[in-house]
């Protein structure tokens, strides 16, 4: 009964976020695919509001992105607690929003996120996006779906909704197998170092690091213009989000006819995205913390991990890499075989592996053993709070410089509090993962259980 209720109340408030977008013909950038949907979409939004300044852009700041999160974003509600309170004022909030609100933004980009069947049509009747970016799929949500192509199945009907263009991820098959079968313009765009044909691609790149932060320069090469860009952003993805982000500007810039809006070919952009998506921090004894600590996919780990050993080859060759993970989530039967196949990469990277949870302590503490890591490099913990004095003795001369990566899922393993308490400063703790009031007495019911 409750669910039936909770469906009814979605779908209400996804024919009013329908009606709010037509009455004021808002443009729609849509995101989706399962790895980096939200750090695209926060790029693309703030790439836009940097150049566009005469048209009004929004994006929400949270990750909404579920069937009741799109709308959300729609009606600007930045706020949400699951309580009968809060599903009361959303609605009276929402049609009073519709019915007297004006024009509050020209340009929406939104996130469609799905972690069931038949949900991607769903959000798709609340808004069909003009222009489509699609990321790259994985086997996340395996455990709802069955497996990544179902997942694909599903995902593909935002592209086949999409009215005017889309840009495909080079690196995802399932995005280049659709490439010939969809009748909008569409650009593909490059997210990797290889040899590329993609529209949109990488030419050169170098890392620098200044005041604890590791500066990016890198060349994109979109087609009919090269730009030379230095940006706070690491993750090789992200450059491909960047140079999307790019592109949409100059789309935008020809369809509205915005005059001298030439962008330099030198820029200069820096980023916020939210908690947890690759964050660096400053830890004891000079080392540094990259924190993705807000989810985690066999991808996602992959080149979190491929990332920062090119930050190490070029800028830290002489440090020592340590792994915190957790367990990756809903990958269904797909779930063991994932955490060990993670084996080759971690051995190849990590000179310690530290691991919490089942399916890390058990599958992938088992791969590593058959492939000769040193048992004395792995430390294994039931719940993430026993980790971080562990973690933090590990450092046993003072003289030691470490690059920490932590990454793992949501959802009772908790790491970010491990970091919280191997932050250097504490002021730090404001930009990690999941630490709202509510998310906090969750956390510390949990912990004391």
């Amino acid at each position: 009964m409750k669910a039936k209720l909770l469906n009814l109340y979605y779908r209400l408030l996804g024919f009013l976020a329908s009606k709010y977008l037509k009455k004021h013909k808002a443009y729609i950038i849509g995101i989706n695919w399962s790895v980096g949907k939200t750090s695209c979409r926060m790029i693309i939004a703030q790439t836009l509001e940097k150049f566009l300044h005469w048209k009004k852009i929004y994006t929400s700041p949270k990750n909404f992105n579920w069937e009741l999160g799109l709308s959300l974003s729609v009606f600007q509600i930045e706020k949400w607690d699951p309580n009968i309170f809060c599903l009361v004022k959303t609605l009276f909030k929402s049609v009073f929003t519709l019915i007297f609100w004006k024009k509050v933004y020209d340009i929406i980009i939104l996130e469609y996120g799905i972690d069931r069947p038949l949900e991607m049509e769903f959000l798709i009747k609340i808004a069909k996006p003009h222009i489509g970016v699609f990321t790259a799929i994985d086997a996340v949500h395996s455990e709802q779906f069955g497996n990544p192509a179902e997942i694909a199945k599903e995902e593909m009907k935002m592209i086949k909704n999409t009215l005017e263009i889309a840009f495909l991820n080079e690196s995802d098959m399932y995005a280049m197998h659709l490439k010939d079968h969809i009748k909008i313009d569409n650009f593909v765009y490059q997210t990797q170092w290889n040899q590329s044909n993609a529209d949109i691609k990488i030419k050169n790149s170098k890392f620098n690091f200044i005041d604890w932060k590791i500066i990016s320069d890198i060349i994109l090469d979109i087609k009919w213009h090269v730009y030379n860009v230095k940006t706070n952003l690491m993750w090789k993805p992200n450059y491909g989000y960047i140079w999307v982000s790019l592109m949409i500007l100059e789309i935008l810039n020809y369809k509205f006819k915005i005059q001298n809006s030439k962008i330099d070919n030198l820029l200069e952009l820096d980023y916020k995205l939210q908690p947890g998506r690759f964050s660096v921090f400053e830890w004891v004894e000079n080392s540094i913390i990259f924190d993705s600590s807000y989810n985690a996919s066999p991808l996602s780990v992959r080149k979190i991990i491929d990332s920062v050993h090119n930050i190490k080859r070029e800028l830290f060759p002489n440090r020592k890499v340590w792994l915190v993970l957790g367990d990756m989530r809903e990958l269904g039967e797909l779930t063991e075989k994932e955490h060990r196949l993670l084996a080759g990469y971690v051995s190849q990277f990590a000179d310690k592996v530290f691991l919490v949870w089942k399916q890390m302590c058990q599958h992938l503490a088992d791969e590593l053993d058959k492939v000769w890591y040193d048992k004395n490099l792995i430390y294994k913990f039931d719940k993430s709070n026993e980790a971080w004095k562990i973690i933090k003795n590990a450092l046993k001369e003072p003289w030691d410089e470490i690059l920490l990566i932590c990454k793992w899922s949501q959802n009772t393993i908790f790491l970010e509090e491990t970091v919280k308490v191997l932050l250097k400063n504490s002021e730090d703790e404001k930009y990690l993962t999941r630490q709202s009031k509510w998310r906090i007495n969750k956390k510390n019911k949990f912990f004391a259980n």
